[in-house]
């Protein structure tokens, strides 16, 4: 083979090389063109649609965000608040209970004392009526026992040789 004949190929696959780069060349040119398209349409959709909706939820953010800031402070705040009541609270229960605790001891010794003083005044009762009826029955046996020795003579005095007291064991 000659000279010429391998330039002659060199060259023709050198120019089949040339046209397969143009083509692939053109074929990104199109794909890149398409592609500029699409992303200049979404671009415009976002600056339509996104842009104004985010700009509304910024607004919304800053409006809010003072009053979100006061209601998270005011519930700290009734929380504080409502600890301290419980607190107090808790405090006045365990008073009221101690109270009642004593008030029931106390409750417990008046009945206790009122109790033996009506055993006192019972017993003085019983004493007061019970010793002046002895003293009358002992005179009214008195006065039978002469009456009897009066009038009955010896009788009397056989019939009282037996004690009746004695009688009942």
């Amino acid at each position: 083979m000659n000279e010429t004949t391998i330039l002659i190929a060199f060259v023709a696959v050198t120019s089949v090389a040339v046209v397969l780069q143009t083509l692939i060349l053109a074929g990104m040119y199109f794909s890149t063109r398409k592609l500029t398209q699409r992303m200049q349409a979404l671009s415009t959709r976002v600056e339509e649609d996104v842009l104004p909706l985010a700009a509304t939820v910024r607004g919304l953010v800053d409006e809010s965000a003072p009053k979100i800031q006061a209601v998270i402070t005011n519930l700290s705040e009734t929380s504080d608040l409502v600890r301290a009541q419980a607190g107090q609270i808790d405090q006045a229960v365990a008073e009221i209970v101690e109270i009642a605790r004593t008030q029931a001891g106390n409750a417990g010794e008046l009945a206790e004392r009122t109790m033996q003083r009506m055993d006192q005044a019972a017993g003085a009762l019983q004493h007061t009526v019970t010793t002046p009826m002895r003293y009358v029955s002992a005179v009214l046996e008195g006065v039978m026992a002469g009456f009897g020795e009066f009038v009955g003579g010896r009788k009397a005095r056989r019939s009282k040789s037996v004690p009746s007291d004695e009688m009942f064991i």
